[in-house]
């Protein structure tokens, strides 16, 4: 067994392989592929144009981006999301000119971006593209955040986490009761893990399988912590999620501060951001009379300058006055922020933003809190949990894993979370169990509870049994009676395909049979905003929006599994895509990336798959076997051709 020095050691080579491999894969996509390829392939926008300028928290300006003619941004398919670093530029990111940014939220076939800077004449005339962009300063936080934990000593908090989560130390346990409940809802399991939370030293895991209450669980943990006089960081893989929670506190007793850039927070939140409570401040107020004042003496020094009436020693002078002005500004607004910090109780951003500099002035925080610990590669971990001496992590590591470029870097240990690491002790001091899920139908749950949840999963009574026949206006068909449809197109010579030089799989018949059952699904009356079509491959989410245009102008969604963890729809339609002589799948192996998209759905979950293809993995096999047994789930293609839907069936 390695010691945790030798694992943390290791790591961070591995952290720094997948830094390059990210810069690599950025340069190769410029280099190597068109404009138009990179436009199809989501990751830039071209012939954008300013609509709209706002000045936003901290200084910076948020720019709306529409099309230069008038065309609406089609989010879908778009592989620049909020959060994401970009860079505004005409021909080349490197140019003098270029912007760096951060995408914002989209609205209105717009979207948003923030800069810090001024933004050059040139681009108010349009015609300029939005790229996405390395993310260098992940890469730098998260590898500082590796050697603070491998150089601190043994028994300082940081030093006792280290030895707890990669060497032989075990979790302890210390005697705290939970006076009361504040939430009265609570089930049984996820009162227990609260208990859990409470009381495992220093870490404490909380497992929440799809649709078990994990944030209600967490926004609990939360307030207990608080009522103990404690003070919490509140931390997730993704802005969303972080969001998600604030959200959720912000709406009980406890207060909470935002941190993080605001392109990155949802508008419901903004206004709990550290930024905006800063510019609302008196503070703020005085810093920008300094401001004016600073440049009210730079613009009469430079005139003064160019008439020759000032000159030497007097200039000097002034501007040394506007720059101890600034400086002050500056110091003041700093303070501000301090003083905000320390008297919040709980402090949100995520596990990439908790950083020391961003936490400065925070005063001594007790607990770290990492949702989407399972999404969390251990770097990005490690910036979050090196703030305070006990951490709550929660996840599902039977969900996505972390996003690792580098498949080396990836089996070496850098996909591997320390949820994982924590879990495989097998530890029941570690790990408690969220039990009780409130979304899906009980059969659409019965298969992923078997499977992965070893059978220890229930329906909560209000949905064990919802079907989608007893939403207002919608029908039910005879031909697909039951929660779970399962269209097996083996036999039917739908070949899967690579067209140029796409590395993703599309398969073009199967999408038609797809599009197909999508449109007798809202024959029925469904909403297209109650429905979402989940793919594993770019490539086919890509043709499923050009053979469902008409329906994705009414709501409809079409997107791939990444993008739907955590959400849910009333109906789902997957598309497994992979059909083959050879029974190969790539990375639908991973079985992780099928039980999100097979535990979205609410009450009705439709599955289009080759069964000869991919009944040579036990869990694809097992699937298709558990949908015969399953009176009116399994359908062959060779039934019908999903015609149009009425009463009659």
């Amino acid at each position: 067994m390695t010691d945790a020095r030798e694992t943390l050691t290791t790591l961070i080579a591995l952290w720094e392989r997948e830094r390059r491999a990210a810069r690599e894969r950025f340069a190769a996509e410029r280099a190597e592929l068109s404009v138009a390829e990179r436009v199809a392939r989501g990751t830039l926008l071209v012939d954008l144009a300013i609509d709209e300028a706002e000045p936003t928290a901290g200084g910076r300006l948020r720019l709306w981006l529409g099309r230069r003619d008038g065309a609406a941004i089609d989010r879908q398919g778009l592989r620049l999301g909020t959060g994401d670093p970009a860079r505004l530029h005409f021909k080349d990111p490197g140019d003098d000119d270029a912007l760096s940014c951060v995408v914002g939220r989209f609205a209105r076939g717009r979207v948003a971006v923030v800069v810090d800077s001024d933004v050059p004449d040139r681009y108010e005339s349009g015609g300029f593209r939005l790229a996405a962009e390395a993310p260098e300063v992940t890469f730098d936080r998260g590898a500082a955040a590796l050697r603070a934990t491998l150089d601190a000593p043994r028994e300082s908090d940081l030093g006792v986490l280290r030895e707890t989560i990669y060497g032989r130390r075990p979790v302890s346990r210390r005697d705290r009761r939970v006076e009361r409940f504040f939430d009265p809802d609570l089930n049984a399991a996820q009162e227990d893990a609260v208990r859990h939370a409470l009381t495992a030293e220093p870490v404490a895991l909380v497992h929440g399988p799809p649709g078990t209450g994990k944030t209600r669980t967490l926004v609990e943990v939360v307030r207990q912590h608080v009522a103990l006089g404690e003070r919490v960081l509140v931390t997730a893989a993704s802005h969303v999620a972080v969001d998600n929670l604030v959200e959720r506190l912000a709406a009980t007793e406890v207060s909470v501060v935002r941190l993080g850039h605001p392109a990155r927070v949802m508008p419901s939140v903004e206004a709990l951001t550290l930024d905006a409570l800063v510019d609302a401040s008196e503070a703020a107020a005085l810093a920008k009379r300094w401001g004016a004042e600073a440049r009210d003496i730079r613009k009469r020094v430079y005139a003064q300058s160019e008439r020759g009436t000032l000159r030497g020693r007097e200039k000097w002078e002034q501007l040394q006055e506007a720059r101890r002005l600034e400086d002050d500004a500056r110091h003041h607004l700093r303070r501000s922020a301090q003083a905000i910090l320390a008297r919040h109780q709980v402090i949100a951003t995520t596990a990439a933003g908790a950083t020391s500099h961003a936490l400065q002035g925070a005063g001594e925080l007790d607990c770290v809190v990492l949702d989407e610990a399972t999404q969390a590669p251990d770097p990005m971990a490690l910036v979050a949990l090196a703030n305070a001496r006990r951490a709550v992590l929660a996840g599902d590591p039977c969900q996505l894993p972390p996003t690792v470029i580098d498949r080396e870097a990836e089996r070496g240990g850098l996909g591997t979370t320390i949820f994982d690491r924590l879990m495989a002790r097998g530890d029941d001091d570690v790990l408690r169990l969220l039990t009780v899920q409130h979304r899906m139908h009980a059969a659409l749950m019965a298969f992923p509870s078997a499977m992965l949840y070893g059978g220890r999963l229930v329906a909560a009574p209000h949905v064990a049994a919802h079907r989608l026949e007893e939403l207002a206006g919608v029908a039910a068909d005879l031909l697909r009676p039951g929660p779970l449809a399962v269209v097996d197109t083996a036999g039917k010579g739908f070949a899967e395909a690579l067209v140029g030089d796409d590395k993703s799989t599309s398969n073009p018949d199967q999408a038609d049979r797809v599009a197909a059952e999508v449109r007798r699904l809202l024959g029925r009356g469904l909403a297209a905003s109650d429905c979402a079509v989940i793919t594993p491959y770019d490539a086919q989410a890509r043709a499923l929006r050009e053979r469902l245009a008409a329906e994705l102008a009414r709501g409809l969604e079409i997107g791939t599994v990444d993008g739907f963890q955590g959400r849910e729809k009333e109906a789902i339609v997957v598309d497994l895509v992979r059909s083959n002589d050879a029974g190969q799948i790539g990375f639908l192996a991973d079985v992780r990336r099928m039980n999100v998209a097979l535990t979205r759905a609410r009450r009705f979950l439709l599955v289009v798959g080759d069964s000869a293809t991919l009944g040579g993995n036990d869990f694809y096999a097992a699937f298709f076997a558990g949908a015969e047994e399953l009176d009116g789930a399994y359908l062959s293609a060779w039934a019908d051709d999903a015609p149009p839907f009425d009463d009659v069936g």
